[in-house]
């Protein structure tokens, strides 16, 4: 009986099993992301009474975990709706994202299946921010928008970290990302360190549960430049002996202390602040200078100045007490080569027998001793400030052994007062003929000579022209700023020219005459002669021409040089405007350039091939003057001139000057 009744049930179930059906309304989408909701529809209806139980399972990367369970409970004839939801978040379900879908059935029936569909974790970024080169402590802003995989906005956190090779321990910044926009804004410490960074920026959302879901990364790098922030002068030695060189350089650091390859000028200044060298000079290079083997003991100072940064620092020059010793035939001449007032003891050991000599000598001054012994042939050695000078077999004649000092002869003529009297009758005639000559002169050739003008100085040591109107760089400075124009002569081969007798120097100087004809002051450094038309000088604020008819004139006078003398002249020419500080003091213009004005001149002249280079700035001055042709080398461009439209007006004035010049000459 037991047997009948379980088979009659079991075929109640299996008859309502069959006549129950599930339609899935509402499928999952295809993509979803963390943190999303699934809503579905299933529709349940049955022919028979229904008592059972729905199961759901979610299947993702080969992993099943129920979600959902629900009683159902209907009459034969009826159906219902289910709405299941699933909240997608890896506390729940393990395994995500992944590619899932969500299996469904009642007991004991066979399961159905979703259509297929995606969960992803995945945040795409997109930056804004165009600029890659920064300074230390600039404000960097970077923006973006951040979207999930889902096509839904991000709600969540910007972090971003700056990371770098050279540089212990990395930047963070944080910042919210609303609607998916973030916005983040920085500045870089003072000490960043220069070269290339990389910015790493993560966006990611959190659950309730303060647990990450969305994330995505995006990785760019920046540049940080070198920012120069101290100039150091380093000396080989800091006190330096009389004869020897000083050796200086000037080093450049960057925000972290790092080097700078670049230029300083360095200035050498004696005790009473007169310039003795000023030359420009690459950074960490030595600069050496000669001391003199007499200059006196006195501290001196090292000025250098590069990319707007200045520093000064002093060196001793030391004392130096010592004697140069000769000895020819019985003749001791002992010279003071040192620094000081020589005040010592002179040993002076004739065979056996020893004589102190107490030598005082003003610098470069001498004193000759004459040796006296029996005759024969004795050894001398003559000893001073501890180390032996002489010592050789000597002939020597006489009663005793001695050492006196032997008196000039012309100081022994001086004595007699009658040599005096013969000197000034002397004198007294010369000044006589003298001014009879100069009397004769015409009073307008002695106007004539007046009017020569200011005194012509060479402009460095060594320098092969003068100039009337020199110009002198200075490190500091208070003027008037001054908007002028620059010529810049470059000659490419002044030590050739230097090293060989020519001519090129009386071509070089008739340059320097021309261009100070037209107000210019002169300054010359390595090779390089610079033409300064400034308004303090000119009295006007346009001498755009006048740089024109001076760098033509350049041409003219080394073309006619190179043509006619076997020294041929390389050279290159420049124009160029901008601000300096300038200050006239007596016949010297002090001068302080601004910015890059010198090097941007000094790098066009070396671009020019014997034509005349224009710089942008320059070509702006000019205008419609001038009809030029656009060159390109590198990143640097800049024009030479093809044609110069207004110039006529002026040739009388240049021809004029010609003529007076050679008529001088």
């Amino acid at each position: 009986m037991r047997r009948i009744i379980i088979s009659l049930i079991f075929l109640v179930l299996i008859c309502s099993f069959v006549s129950a059906e599930m339609i899935m309304i509402q499928q999952p989408k295809e993509l979803y992301n963390l943190g999303d909701v699934i809503e579905m529809n299933l529709k349940i209806s049955t022919s028979v009474n229904l008592q059972n139980t729905l199961h759901m399972y979610l299947i993702c990367n080969g992993l099943e975990k129920e979600f959902f369970m629900d009683g159902i409970n209907l009459l034969a004839g009826g159906e219902k709706s289910i709405n299941p939801t699933l909240i997608l978040n890896k506390k729940r379900i393990e395994r995500l994202p992944g590619i899932c879908k969500i299996k469904y059935f009642l007991e004991g029936a066979s399961p159905s299946l979703t259509n297929e569909f995606k969960v992803s974790d995945l945040i795409f970024i997109t930056l804004k921010s165009q600029k890659t080169e920064f300074s230390p402590e600039e404000t960097i802003l970077i923006e973006g928008e951040a979207v999930k995989e889902n096509g839904m906005l991000v709600q969540g956190i910007a972090e971003l970290n700056i990371v770098s090779e050279n540089q212990s321990g990395n930047l963070s910044y944080l910042g919210t990302v609303n609607n998916g926009f973030f916005s983040i804004s920085f500045a870089l410490p003072k000490e960043t360190s220069a070269g290339q960074h990389l910015v790493r920026l993560r966006v990611y959302e959190k659950d309730s549960d303060n647990e990450i879901t969305n994330n995505g990364f995006t990785d760019y790098g920046i540049n940080i430049i070198q920012i120069s922030t101290s100039l150091e002068i380093i000396f080989e030695n800091q006190e330096v002996e009389p004869g020897t060189n000083l050796k200086v350089k000037s080093i450049l650091h960057d925000q972290t202390g790092e080097k700078i390859n670049s230029s300083a000028i360095i200035t050498i200044k004696n005790e009473n602040d007169k310039i003795l060298e000023q030359i420009e000079i690459s950074t960490g290079e030595f600069l050496e200078f000669p001391i003199k083997y007499n200059q006196a003991p006195d501290e001196w100072t090292v000025y250098a100045i590069s990319n707007k940064i200045s520093n000064e620092a002093k060196f001793r020059i030391t004392e130096k007490e010592d004697v140069k010793i000769e000895l020819i035939n019985r003749t001791v001449t002992i010279t003071n080569i040192g620094n000081v007032y020589y005040n010592n003891t002179v040993l002076v050991k004739i065979g056996n027998d020893t004589i102190n000599i107490d030598v005082r000598l003003d610098i470069d001054k001498a004193q000759k001793y004459l040796i006296t012994a029996p005759n024969g042939e004795y050894n001398i050695e003559i000893i001073a400030d501890g180390k032996s000078h002489v010592s050789k077999s000597v002939m020597l004649t006489g009663k005793v052994i001695d050492v006196k000092e032997v008196s000039s002869g012309v100081a022994r003529i001086m004595k007699h007062p009658l040599v005096w009297i013969f000197i000034i009758v002397i004198l007294g005639l010369v000044a006589l003929i003298l001014f009879k000559r100069r009397y004769k002169k015409s009073f307008f050739g002695y106007l004539s000579f007046k009017k020569k003008g200011r005194k012509e100085i060479p402009l460095r040591k060594g320098s092969l022209i003068k100039s009337r109107n020199p110009a002198e760089l200075s490190l500091s400075i208070k003027g008037e700023n001054q908007n002028s124009s620059l010529i810049c002569l470059k000659i490419k081969n002044l030590k050739e020219i230097e090293s060989t007798k020519g001519n090129a120097e009386e071509s070089l100087q008739k340059i320097v005459n021309f261009a100070e004809e037209q107000k210019a002051a002169t300054y010359e450094t390595q090779g390089d002669l610079f033409f300064i038309l400034a308004p303090i000088k000119t009295k006007t604020f346009k001498n755009e021409k006048s740089a024109i008819e001076i760098s033509q004139k350049i041409r003219e006078i080394i073309t006619n040089h190179n043509r006619l003398f076997k020294q041929k002249i390389n050279y290159g020419v420049s124009l160029n405007y901008g601000t300096i500080i300038a200050k006239q003091e007596k016949e010297v213009l002090k001068f302080m350039s601004m910015g890059t004005l010198m090097a941007n001149s000094k790098k066009a002249a070396s671009i020019s091939k014997e034509d005349t280079v224009i710089t942008e700035k320059m070509k702006e001055k000019l205008g419609s003057d001038i009809r030029t042709e656009k060159h390109e080398e590198g990143k640097t461009v800049y024009y030479t001139i093809k044609e110069i439209k207004n110039l006529e007006d002026h040739q009388k004035f240049i021809s004029g000057f010609i003529k007076r010049l050679e008529g001088k000459k």
